[in-house]
């Protein structure tokens, strides 16, 4: 009852954030205001940094790097909270900067950061390329071209511009971007290393070096290396106890050890702390696994919910949505329309194994095996997707090729899902074949 409570009122503090939006942030007061003042002895750093950049900018309003550089703390903010709400304050920031600095590229690359969180990654090549041309050294410009080409599925490009940051400063946004980009592409072992390299690099905030540990974590959890997982994040449980990325990594691995009700613990703390999609989408299908069907269904709901937010603020939900969807059986003809709309634009591995999984949901199993074989192009070494194409396989009863990727799944990873798994573990023996022990 605790945790409801306590997710209700971040919703509403979600909605909080969108109404101020809407209200418009016509002057640098406004501005400021748009961020509630915090009891200082309560204030965390990013909150301290948002009070000193809000007061700097009333005291130089014509200094753009105060204007950026307070548009910077509400993307932090941003990520600390996933409240999209915080988006659009820090573009107002760095359109004032621009206002008075329109050759800033600090900036410009904070309206590229912007539109990169909201998934609109054509506007973000855009600013991006804008700072470039201010400043061919600015290394986070780099990293936002990176970021896009890796969510358009250009990963070669993704290479190139991760690669330049490195060049211009090796730190934990070049590792881990590094790492991403490295795990997709089918280089595990690397990726492990520099995602290591990255927490070992630290961020300007705890909650970066937090969210590193978590991404290496789920890293080693996704090849099943479950203790080295562990022992990651309780090293990062320690350093930062209530940090929700760590809370919901420690949740996957507990799922993957069997331990229900310790992952339904773990996930809980996270979505008090932030109800961010993809968490609470685990925490309803772990009660549903355990027969808690009213409880999931609550969790579902408020998957809804959240992804109505996020459309008013602008986020683009479409391929979130679809899994969602395909993954659960609900609204199968939507799901394959969204992820169609979305591949057109955003030739990922995960958009093409996203619409392949819906098809098969849909029935279109020739469509599914067109769009899997893309998704598998890359050699990602993610069971979640091999899963998605033994199924797909044995759907269109090529029982061959069914096993051999149920297989490879469930080698790669043999607890990627509490439900899942257990499918692909029973249709491989339907199959004839038998799981990886």
């Amino acid at each position: 009852m605790n945790q409801n409570r306590s997710t209700r009122t971040r919703l509403a503090m979600v909605a909080l954030g969108l109404a101020v939006i809407a209200g418009g942030l016509g002057s640098s007061t406004r501005v400021a205001a748009a961020q509630p003042a915090a009891p200082a002895a309560r204030r965390s750093a990013v909150d301290e940094a948002i009070a000193r950049w809000t007061q700097r900018t009333i005291i130089a309003a014509t200094d753009p790097e105060a204007w950026t550089s307070l548009g910077d703390a509400f993307m932090q903010k941003a990520r600390e909270t996933a409240d999209p709400g915080y988006y659009r304050r820090a573009e107002a920031a760095y359109r004032k900067a621009l206002g008075v600095g329109p050759r800033y590229a600090g900036a410009l690359a904070g309206m590229a950061w912007v539109q990169g969180a909201l998934h609109e990654f054509e506007q973000s090549v855009e600013w991006a390329t804008k700072a470039l041309a201010v400043d061919p050294t600015y290394q986070p410009a780099h990293g936002l071209l990176g970021d896009a080409a890796l969510e358009m599925g250009d990963y070669d490009l993704a290479f190139k511009h991760y690669q330049k940051m490195l060049d211009l400063r090796p730190d934990l946004s070049s590792y881990s971007r590094g790492a991403q980009v490295l795990w997709v592409t089918g280089n595990q072992r690397k990726a492990v290393w520099m995602m290591d390299k990255a927490v070992n690099a630290g961020g300007s905030y705890a909650e970066n070096t937090a969210w590193a540990r978590a991404q290496l974590a789920l890293l080693l959890w996704s090849q099943g290396a479950l203790l080295p997982a562990e022992q990651v994040l309780e090293a990062a449980l320690k350093a930062t106890p209530g940090n929700h990325h760590v809370l919901a990594a420690m949740a996957k691995v507990r799922t993957a050890r069997g331990d229900y009700a310790a992952a339904i613990d773990h996930y809980k703390r996270a979505i008090a702390v932030v109800p961010q999609f993809e968490t609470v989408v685990a925490l309803g299908d772990l009660y549903a696994v355990t027969g808690q069907t009213d409880e999931a269904e609550k969790q579902y709901a408020l998957v809804e919910t959240i992804n109505r937010l996020n459309r008013a603020a602008g986020v683009r939900t479409d391929l979130q949505m679809a899994k969602f969807y395909a993954d659960h059986d609900r609204n199968v003809a939507q799901a394959a329309q969204e992820a169609e709309a979305a591949s057109r634009t955003r030739k990922t591995v995960y958009a093409f194994d996203t619409l392949a999984w819906s098809y098969c949901k849909a029935g279109r199993y020739e469509e599914a095996r067109s769009a899997i074989r893309k998704a598998l192009a890359q050699h990602t070494p993610d069971a979640e997707i091999l899963f998605h194409a033994g199924m797909i396989y044995a759907r269109l009863g090529d029982r061959v090729t069914a096993q051999r990727f149920l297989y490879e799944a469930l080698s790669v990873n043999p607890h990627f899902h509490p439900a899942h798994a257990v499918t692909a573990a029973a249709t491989l023996a339907q199959l004839g074949g038998r799981p990886a022990e």
